[in-house]
């Protein structure tokens, strides 16, 4: 009995890792499980930041937008909530930008010590039922949408590698850049 539990245990761990931190059968690709493509409008959608503050999608509109979805289970969001908070919050959170962790299948309750733990300085937004994460996608996280300012998505990616989280990174700053007036673009020194 002992050695079948643990091979259970050990199935649903490689189950889990395959389908890309996502409950649902892996027989699904990230791509089939997307609804939203690069060009398409973002669907609009709104709810209650963790500090209280009211956020909508519609309300950024002329700013690029970030779009970072997440479970506190999941491993590979793990590994990139700490990079999209140096490499893109702290980088850009000055600019004409906005970004929102959507915490998918928790509660505002279920995150405090989560986001203490990773330390956490963006914004983050419970999605208990999963309304807003369904709006773009039916399984696969970490899932990073990119929005630019006319509301058209530029990039939507799953899971967490390091090449394709740069190149994540230099469309943001190029868009971010694109966005600016001339009077403020930046010179080097």
């Amino acid at each position: 009995m002992r050695h079948s539990r643990i091979s259970l245990i050990l199935f649903l761990i490689l189950i889990v890792g395959i389908s890309g931190c996502s409950p649902k059968a892996p027989e699904a690709t990230p791509e089939e499980a997307t609804r939203v493509h690069v060009g398409d409008p973002a669907p609009v959608f709104e709810g209650l930041l963790m500090d209280g503050t009211p956020f909508s999608l519609e309300t950024q509109r002329g700013k690029v937008v970030v779009l970072s979805f997440f479970a506190t289970w999941c491993p590979p969001c793990r590994e990139e909530i700490p990079h999209l908070e140096r490499e893109v919050w702290t980088a850009l959170k000055d600019e004409d930008f906005a970004m929102v962790a959507i915490a998918r299948e928790h509660e505002a309750s279920e995150l405090p010590e989560f986001i203490s733990q990773m330390e956490m300085t963006f914004p983050v937004l419970p999605d208990p039922d999963r309304s807003i994460f369904s709006l773009f996608a039916d399984a696969f996280i970490p899932r990073t949408v990119v929005i630019d300012p006319e509301g058209r998505v530029i990039y939507h990616g799953t899971d967490f590698n390091l090449e394709e989280f740069a190149r994540m990174v230099e469309l943001i700053e190029e868009a971010v850049a694109l966005n600016r007036s001339p009077g403020q673009l930046r010179t080097e020194s």
